[in-house]
């Protein structure tokens, strides 16, 4: 399976620790979710993940939802 070029630049960074939500940004149709998901296979991490396709730039609503959203989850792994 082709792999981007940025997947293991994804994976170093989400090794790492952190205590803030990873966004993954570009253009429609460039490969983001098959990035994402080649990362997700590789490492057995819990996820929450959604597409902010419909959702305007400035909505902190929102982004505080799926914050909420992700800290009830309990670790869930694919």
């Amino acid at each position: 399976m082709f792999q981007r070029t940025h997947l293991q630049t994804l994976i170093k960074i989400i090794d790492e620790p952190r205590r803030f939500i990873q966004v993954v940004l570009g253009p429609k149709q460039v490969g983001k979710s098959t990035m994402i998901q080649q990362m997700l296979t590789r490492m057995n991490l819990p996820f929450h993940s959604v597409s902010a396709d419909a959702v305007m730039a400035s909505d902190a609503v929102w982004l505080n939802e799926q914050w909420e959203v992700r800290k009830g989850k309990k670790a869930s792994f694919r």
